[in-house]
């Protein structure tokens, strides 16, 4: 045991000086931020010394991939997450290994679009035929985004092997009995998904009832895993490592993830209405095999939501996030009849982007929607003009998608970002400029990758999650007084006790 110690910070408020006593971790919480990544594994024999800013700032990686307040302080929802039902992979894979660059991370796919799968056995509360039901509904939430088939197998060995186990199970990942760690899943070419055996396990989500762990949930999340993906910090994505009831759909983080593990290199010769095929908002549930679920329009709260690109067009700023859109006037009021969705508006927009990432107004008034390797260009009246491909903007056949596209009014060129670089094009010559791409770091002070960038009465604009960036031309960097909160001050939100959260530059 580590045991307890205090820790005396000293701040000065009023002319007086205030001592806030912390408490270090337990053992078993220290071992809980060394599993899942957040402090580095100890040498083999070696005496685990952690200082207190070691923790504190193993805490606050914690806390941000959790969505908590990054404060570093052991406090009560922070102390929630220990005991927390959860997947028992790693939240942070080694630097060395994987650099995250976007939301979700990726490992190794298969290298096929054929996978078998094979459940050994049952659990000791659910019988070997529903979870062989519940397996295959979770595999057909995933395959469409992957182009992927799953073929079920009895007898041979196969590609995902399913199994419930208990403690100490030969793979060097034990169990720790009821609660806590319910399953892990090893990314190809492995395969193996087990399942905690001592959870008492069940087929429909109940958030109410606290010792039932619904298996469909739980199998979803560890199919992404045996498909390649690690976790991620999206909390609305399946692939957040926390248990959380119910699961109905792939978030897009989930579904960017699978088009990059598996559709990255897809050819032109497999329909693209199948390669983006998207599956209903509900799973079946195994209730009652004649009940049909129809698929519910629910509209993301504008105050509330992860974007996934604004931008201004037409003197409007225009607002996406999953299949709507919404379009509002220079005095933050929404126009009337929005919010729509995307393919209500513009017309000719094939029915497999479902989401809308990365959008633009050209000089000559014409609006361009970016999805993969391809572009279509709409009339100022959203009616589609064109279809075309990425390199006539001349980007390098190398780059598989843009992430956000703008003129800037300083000199007229479009900047064309990737994540981490961009490029700066010449709409007048359809030529890129000399000594691009640039690296994304060259705009001082903004973080990257960017979820969108503008120009709005004259200045440019970055966002990223739920803040923004006002950036200083003459200064070539991001203005001090920056970040912060984008609804409140671009929508007709309300101002939130959070909204102080989002005033700091924690991203970079």
């Amino acid at each position: 045991m580590v045991g307890l110690y205090n820790v005396f910070l000293f701040a000065l408020v009023s002319s007086q000086t205030i001592f806030k006593e912390e408490v270090k971790p337990t053992s078993q919480e220290v071992n809980f931020l060394t599993r899942y990544g957040y402090l580095p594994p100890q040498p083999h024999g070696s005496d685990f010394s952690v200082t207190a800013q070691s923790i504190s700032e193993a805490v606050k990686k914690m806390q941000k991939f959790a969505g908590l307040p990054p404060t570093g302080e052991l406090d009560p929802e922070t102390m929630k997450l220990f005991r927390r039902r959860r997947c028992g992979m790693k939240d942070i894979l080694d630097a060395k290994t994987k650099n995250r660059l976007k939301r979700y991370i990726l490992q190794q796919g298969w290298d096929k679009k054929t996978i078998t799968y094979r459940v050994h056995n049952g659990s000791s509360t659910l019988e070997q035929s529903r979870v062989e039901a519940i397996m295959t509904a979770g595999l057909a939430v995933w395959a469409p985004h992957g182009n992927l088939r799953f073929i079920q197998v009895e007898e041979t060995k196969a590609d995902i092997e399913v199994s419930f186990v208990s403690k100490d199970h030969g793979d060097g990942f034990p169990f720790d009995g009821p609660g806590r760690i319910v399953a892990h899943a090893f990314p190809p070419p492995h395969g193996a998904m087990h399942f905690d055996d001592d959870e008492l396990w069940g087929d429909s989500p109940d958030e109410d009832n606290e010792d039932v762990t619904d298996l469909f949930a739980v199998a979803v999340h560890e199919i992404g895993h045996a498909l390649g993906l690690s976790h991620s910090d999206v909390k609305a994505s399946v692939m957040y490592p926390y248990y959380q009831v119910p699961v109905e759909k792939l978030h897009e983080d989930d579904i960017l993830g699978m088009h990059e593990l598996y559709l990255k290199e897809a050819t032109t010769s497999t329909p693209a209405e199948f390669l983006y095929a998207k599956p209903s908002s509900s799973v079946p549930r195994f209730t009652k095999s004649d009940i049909s679920y129809e698929e519910e329009d629910d509209i993301p709260d504008l105050c509330f939501t992860n974007y996934n690109t604004i931008q201004s067009m037409q003197g409007k700023l225009f607002v996406f996030e999953e299949e709507w859109m919404w379009v509002l006037s220079r005095r933050r009021k929404i126009i009337d009849g929005y919010p729509k969705k995307i393919h209500d508006v513009f017309v000719g927009l094939p029915k497999y982007i479902d989401v809308i990432k990365t959008i633009y107004e050209k000089r000559n008034g014409h609006i361009v929607i970016f999805s993969g390797r391809f572009f279509w260009e709409f009339s100022s009246r959203y009616r589609l003009i064109k279809r075309g491909r990425l390199s006539e903007y001349s980007v390098p056949p190398q780059v598989s998608e843009l992430t956000s596209v703008f003129i800037s009014n300083y000199n007229n060129k479009t900047y064309l970002i990737e994540y981490e670089k961009f490029w700066r094009f010449d709409e007048h010559t359809m030529t890129m400029d000399k000594g691009y791409p640039k690296e994304m770091s060259a705009w001082r002070k903004v973080p990257y990758p960017v979820d969108a960038a503008l120009i709005w009465e004259g200045d440019t604009f970055f966002f990223r999650g739920p803040r923004f960036w006002r950036f200083d031309n003459n200064k070539i960097q991001a203005h001090e007084y920056y970040p912060l909160p984008t609804a409140q001050i671009w929508f007709p939100c309300a101002l939130t006790p959070e909204m102080a959260s989002y005033t700091t530059n924690e991203d970079i």
